[in-house]
């Protein structure tokens, strides 16, 4: 049989068991609470892997009690044309007699498995048997998948774990099993996309921005669950010769130099700091960057943004300037002045106005994120607005 020697990339939301019950015996355990698995190796035709996936801890109320596991993980994957659930892998065991709490990981399953031991180190003899497996066409084009890719491919993937439970080898053979059943969504990773403020170093001079504490906004749909860091550097014509020169100097955040990164926690935007970081300055250019950590049963990988460059407007002699929301920024760079002025200006009907937060486009609900990304289409020339309304 084939077996998957490369390692694999599995995508998931972190999954806590609560326990289940047979009869009087109960299992309780957990899914991993990884964002990514590397595989190095599986053979669905005997269930063999080395990766763990899931361990339970099974005990009764009272023993000896006779047990029989039971595994099954299914998947639907429009990706490899698998339109409908399709089974991976499909095993159980023959019943056991258990004297004592016993540790059930599923790398100790597979068909080669003949003895289990229980928390006290006694010996349990028992079979595994597989009662289906993925056909052929669909694991080859699973495999297929793999190795263009380097990791599994889109779907969802469900996993049962059942536990039957009797007071007798007859009674156990005969029990309906208990099933805990978890569905997970695994997504390719995407790149992280920034979305304000500015872009290329040569686009500065259209970017400008008005504030020095700028809102960062990006979009990344790969891990919802994954650790956001941020960096910021002043770009120096004078002294830098690319924008990746300029990210790897003295950085304006975070503030503390031995540090490259600074983590803001789980989330696609994030406000300048008032402290904490060295003051940005206007008439200067500055660039920064996003990076997603994601823990992985091999420790840790990184998905890095590219690199933003953007210009904070230079202040005239005796001026003074106003710090407007992003959204209300890029509608100023996108505007004539007089457009501006004579809807944001001082007394206009927009004087002071901040977004809700609550956006529509073409009448459906939308976030930041995509507003600000059709307003940059603006910026760039790919769109054009035709009109502009205020509604109450």
């Amino acid at each position: 049989m084939m077996k998957l020697l490369s390692k694999l990339l599995i995508y998931f939301l972190l999954l806590v068991y609560s326990p289940i019950k047979a009869q009087n015996v109960t299992l309780t355990g957990t899914i991993y609470d990884y964002a990514t698995y590397y595989v190095s190796s599986f053979d669905p035709q005997t269930g063999a892997s080395d990766f763990q996936l899931f361990r339970y801890t099974l005990s009764s109320d009272s023993y000896p009690v006779w047990v029989k596991i039971s595994f099954r993980a299914t998947m639907v994957s429009p990706a490899l044309g698998i339109n409908s659930e399709t089974a991976i892998l499909d095993l159980y065991t023959s019943p056991f007699v258990v004297e004592n709490d016993i540790i059930l990981d599923n790398r100790d399953l597979s068909t080669s498995t003949t003895q289990l031991m229980d928390v006290t180190g006694a010996p349990i003899d028992l079979a595994v048997y597989i009662q289906d497996v993925i056909d052929v066409a669909d694991l080859n084009s699973m495999l297929s998948a793999i190795m263009t890719t380097g990791r599994l491919a889109d779907g969802d993937y469900t996993f049962q774990f059942g536990v039957a439970s009797g007071s007798t080898n007859g009674e156990c053979e005969s029990a309906t099993p208990v099933y805990e059943t978890r569905t997970i969504s695994v997504e390719s990773p995407s790149a992280i996309g920034l979305e304000y403020p500015g872009g290329s170093l040569t686009d500065t001079a259209s970017t400008e921005i008005f504030t020095t504490y700028p809102l960062f906004i990006w979009s990344s749909s790969s891990c919802v669950t994954c650790e956001s860091y941020i960096r910021v550097s002043e770009f120096n014509p004078s002294i830098h010769s690319s924008m990746d020169e300029a990210i790897q100097d003295e950085r304006r955040l975070p503030f503390d130099q031995s540090e490259q990164w600074e983590n803001i926690g789980i989330m696609n935007s994030y406000q300048y700091p008032l402290s904490g970081a060295l003051p940005l300055d206007y008439g200067k250019i500055y660039v920064w960057q996003i990076k997603n950590e994601i823990s992985t049963t091999s420790g840790g990988d990184e998905i890095l943004s590219p690199i933003n460059a953007f210009r904070i407007r230079e202040i005239g002699s005796g001026s003074t300037t106003t710090s407007y929301h992003p959204v209300v920024q890029i509608l100023q760079q996108i505007m004539s002045d007089d457009q501006f002025n004579s809807l944001f200006g001082s007394n206009a009907q927009l004087d002071s106005y901040t977004p809700t937060g609550n956006y529509m486009i073409n009448g459906s609900s939308d976030d930041l994120s995509n507003t600000i990304s059709i307003l940059n289409q603006v910026t760039s020339g790919t769109a054009t607005i035709t009109n502009i309304q205020v509604q109450d």
